[in-house]
C-alpha cells in the first residue's frame, strides 16, 4: 500500500512539476588545494578560489561515528519512513504546544537535503508543502544511501569567515582543521549538533556547543552507537575548534589573495599548488599585535566617553614593487570578514592636504618664476567660499588665524585655511586627478572641501598614494603574490606596468615637507621610536574625531592606518594620538630588522638657507631668526632677503631691553 502511496504521489508530483531531481555526485566549485606561503611559512590552505567551500567523499568513507551521530540528531528513522515522518511531526508538534512556540522541528534528512538542493530558505507553508512532495519523489527515486551520501555531503554548516562551508568533509577541515577520517566521537557530535545553527553553535563552543555536543553523545550511547565508556571520555574532552594560530594567520590577507589569484592565476581543476604570497609573516603579526594593544588602551582611555567598540585596519607595502607586506582588515576576523583596509571608505581629513600641494607644485613646475614653493607664505585669514547656493566658511582645527604662513608650516601644522587657499587657486579639478594619478580609485567630489578630504577613500588606495610619493613620483600596483607566485604549469597574468604618476621632483618637495612633520609637526611624537628623523609621514583627522590616521614612509616600506569606529560616530582621538603608534609600532620592527634607504633628492632639486617663519634667504642686513634647509625645484629657489634691517630690529631689542631695566 505504501509503495503504492509512493507512486501515486511520485506521478502526481512529477506530473504537475516536471522535475527528474538529480542528486548531485560531486562538489560544487571545489577546485585544487592551493597551499599558500609566506617565504617557507605556509600561512594558509585553500580548497579551491571559490567562497563556498565543499569536498565530496563517498559514503563509505564517512566513519561511523559521524553517520550514527548525524541520524540521531536529525533523523533517527531515515531508513524506515518513505521521506516525511509522521510520527516527528506529530512529535515535534506536540512539543511545540507544549512550549508555546516553534521549538522543534520534524523534517527528515530527506526534506532538508530537499530545501538544500531545490528551494529557498524562505519559512512559509508553501515552501513546506513543496519540501515535502520533493521529498516523496527523492526517496521514489534514489536509494536511501545515495539520499544519505548527498546530505552528509551538501548540509550547509555556517561560515568560516566569508567562506560558506557546506558537507561534514570540509565542515571538519575547516572547524576542526583535521580530515574526517580521524573524527574523533565527541567532534563528530559536535558537529551534528551544529547542523541545526551551526554559526550560532560553532561560535560558542563552551556554551551553545557543550550543550548540543552533549545532548548527542548521550543519545549516541542510550541508542548503543557509543559504549558507556566512550561516552564518558567524550564528554569529559574539552571542546575546540582548531588551534587558534591555525585560523588566524593574516585572515584577511588570505581572502585579499583569493581574490588576486582568481583574477590573475589560471589554475588547475584538481591536485595540488603551490603558491607565494607577498605576507612579511614576522610583519604581520607584530602588526596583528600591535593593533589589539593599542585598541585595548584606547577603550581603558575612552571609558565612559562614548559607546562603540574601536576598530583598526592596517596596510603595508614595498612602494616600489607594490607587494602588501601586512595587512589586517579589523580587530577580529572571527567577528565578521569586513576589510576595512579594502572596502571601507572613510573620510581622509588632512591626509589629503599633501596632494593639494603637491598639485600646486606640479602646475607651476614649468612657470617662470614658480608662484608657490614650500617657503612661499599663503594667508591664514578668514575666508568664505561661494560654491553655486551655498557658502562655506572653513576654519582651523585650533581655531585661530595667524596671518601669513609658509606652506611648510603650514602641512606640519595641518592648518586648514592655507590648504583651502591653495586649493581655490589650483582648482578641484587638478586636485582631484592628482589623487587618482597617485593611485586613488574612488570618486572624488570636485567641490572646496576636497582639499580637506572630505571625498571617502578605503585605507589601502591612500596608502598606495602615498607609496607613490615614497617611490618618487612612480606608481605602482598592490599586489598580494610574490615575484614567482606560481610554479611552473601555472599561468600568472602580469601586472599593470609602473607608471610615472608625477615628477621625482614634485614628490621629492613634499617628501621633504611630510619629514618635516615627523620631526617638528603633527607627528614628532614619532621621536620615541627613533623615526623622527629616518621617515615622512602624515596625521589625519576628520571633523568632530570621527576617524583618526596616519600614513608614514621610508623609501622601503609604506604602512597606513585609520583607527575609528563601523558606525562613523567620534573615536575622539586624532590620528597623532590613535594611528600613530600602531604606524611607529609596526615600522620601528621593520626597520629594526632591514634598516631604510636614505631619501635622496632627484635632479632637479636645490636646498637653500630659508628663514623659518618668512620663507625668507636669511642674509647680514636682516634681523636673522630660525633658518632651515628647504628644498626647491631649481630656478625656484628664493633670492631675495628678508626685508627688516638689522640695525632696525637691533633698535627695537635695545630699547625693549631698556624699558625692562627700568621698569
Amino acid at each position: 500500500m505504501a509503495s503504492l502511496v509512493c507512486v501515486a504521489v511520485a506521478a502526481s508530483v512529477w506530473a504537475v512539476l516536471g522535475l527528474a531531481l538529480p542528486l548531485p555526485d560531486g562538489p560544487t566549485g571545489e577546485g585544487p588545494t592551493i597551499r599558500l606561503y609566506a617565504g617557507t611559512e605556509e600561512i594558509a590552505v585553500l580548497h579551491g578560489l571559490s567562497r563556498r567551500a565543499q569536498i565530496w567523499r563517498s559514503l563509505d568513507e564517512f566513519p561511523k561515528p559521524i553517520v550514527d551521530a548525524v541520524l540521531i540528531a536529525e533523523d533517527r528513522r531515515f531508513f524506515r519512513h518513505g521521506g516525511i515522518d509522521v510520527w516527528a511531526v506529530i512529535r515535534a508538534g506536540v512539543a511545540n504546544l507544549r512550549q508555546g512556540g516553534i521549538r522543534q522541528g520534524g523534517s527528515t534528512i530527506t526534506q532538508q537535503l530537499a530545501r538544500t538542493l531545490f528551494l529557498s530558505g524562505e519559512r512559509v507553508w508553501g515552501r513546506k508543502a513543496r519540501e515535502a512532495a520533493l521529498a516523496l519523489l527523492i526517496e521514489c527515486r534514489h536509494s536511501k544511501r545515495r539520499i544519505l551520501e548527498a546530505y552528509l555531503n551538501t548540509i550547509y554548516l555556517g561560515h568560516d569567515g566569508d567562506v560558506a562551508v557546506y558537507g561534514l568533509p570540509v565542515a571538519a577541515r575547516h572547524f576542526l582543521r583535521k580530515d574526517l577520517a580521524v573524527v574523533r566521537p565527541d567532534e563528530a557530535a559536535l558537529l551534528a549538533a551544529a547542523i541545526s545553527s551551526p554559526n550560532k553553535i560553532l561560535a560558542d563552543v563552551s556554551g551553545r556547543g557543550r550543550t548540543g555536543r552533549d545532548a548527542v553523545l548521550t543519545a549516541m550511547e542510550r541508542r548503543g552507537a557509543i559504549d558507556a565508556t566512550g561516552a564518558r571520555e567524550a564528554l569529559a574532552r574539552p571542546l575546540s575548534t582548531g588551534p587558534a594560530d591555525a585560523r588566524l594567520h593574516a585572515p584577511y590577507f588570505v581572502e585579499l589573495v583569493r581574490d588576486e589569484m582568481a583574477r590573475r592565476l589560471t589554475l588547475p581543476s584538481s591536485g595540488e599548488v603551490r603558491v607565494a604570497s607577498s605576507l612579511d609573516p614576522s610583519l604581520q603579526r607584530v602588526a596583528e599585535k600591535a593593533i589589539q594593544q593599542e585598541l585595548s588602551r584606547l577603550e581603558r582611555r575612552r571609558a565612559g566617553a562614548g559607546r562603540g567598540r574601536i576598530e583598526a585596519a592596517l596596510v603595508a607595502l614595498d612602494p616600489v614593487s607594490g607587494r602588501i607586506r601586512a595587512l589586517v582588515g579589523g580587530r577580529r576576523y572571527q567577528d565578521g570578514p569586513f576589510n576595512r583596509a579594502t572596502r571601507a571608505v572613510r573620510q581622509p581629513g588632512s591626509l589629503f592636504k599633501p596632494f593639494v600641494y603637491l598639485t600646486a607644485f606640479e602646475s607651476r613646475a614649468g612657470a617662470q618664476p614658480a608662484s608657490l614653493t614650500p617657503a612661499t607664505l599663503v594667508a591664514d585669514e578668514p575666508l568664505t567660499i561661494r560654491d553655486g547656493g551655498s557658502v562655506w566658511t572653513p576654519r582651523n582645527i585650533d581655531g585661530q588665524f595667524l596671518g601669513g604662513v609658509t606652506v611648510r608650516r603650514a602641512i606640519l601644522e595641518s592648518r586648514n585655511i592655507p590648504a583651502v587657499r591653495v586649493a581655490q587657486e589650483v582648482g578641484a579639478d587638478r586636485i582631484a586627478d592628482t589623487a587618482w594619478r597617485l593611485g586613488i580609485a574612488s570618486p572624488l567630489a570636485k567641490v572646496p572641501s576636497l582639499a580637506l578630504g572630505t571625498s571617502e577613500v578605503t585605507l589601502l588606495e591612500i596608502t598606495r598614494a602615498y607609496a607613490t610619493l615614497a617611490n618618487q613620483g612612480i606608481r605602482t600596483t598592490p599586489t598580494t603574490l610574490g615575484a614567482d607566485p606560481a610554479p611552473a604549469g601555472v599561468a600568472a597574468a602580469p601586472l599593470p606596468a609602473p607608471e610615472r604618476a608625477v615628477s621625482a621632483e614634485s614628490a621629492f618637495l613634499i617628501t621633504h615637507l611630510l619629514r618635516g612633520v615627523m620631526r617638528d609637526g603633527t607627528a614628532k611624537s614619532s621621536a620615541r621610536w627613533g623615526l623622527s628623523e629616518i621617515a615622512a609621514g602624515k596625521t589625519g583627522s576628520t571633523d568632530n574625531l570621527r576617524d583618526a590616521w596616519f600614513v608614514g614612509y621610508t623609501p622601503n616600506l609604506v604602512v597606513g592606518v585609520w583607527v575609528g569606529l563601523d558606525d562613523g560616530s567620534a573615536v575622539g582621538f586624532t590620528g597623532a594620538q590613535a594611528a600613530l603608534p600602531i604606524w611607529a609600532t609596526v615600522m620601528s620592527a621593520a626597520v629594526r630588522r632591514v634598516p631604510p634607504n636614505p631619501f635622496t633628492a632627484p635632479e632637479g632639486i636645490v636646498f637653500a638657507a630659508v628663514d623659518r617663519d618668512t620663507g625668507r634667504r636669511p642674509s647680514f642686513w636682516c634681523d636673522r631668526g630660525a633658518t632651515i634647509e628647504e628644498a626647491f625645484l631649481s630656478g625656484t629657489e628664493i633670492a631675495v632677503g628678508c626685508d627688516q634691517p638689522l640695525f632696525a630690529a637691533s633698535g627695537r631689542r635695545f630699547f625693549a631691553w631698556l624699558q625692562s631695566v627700568f621698569r
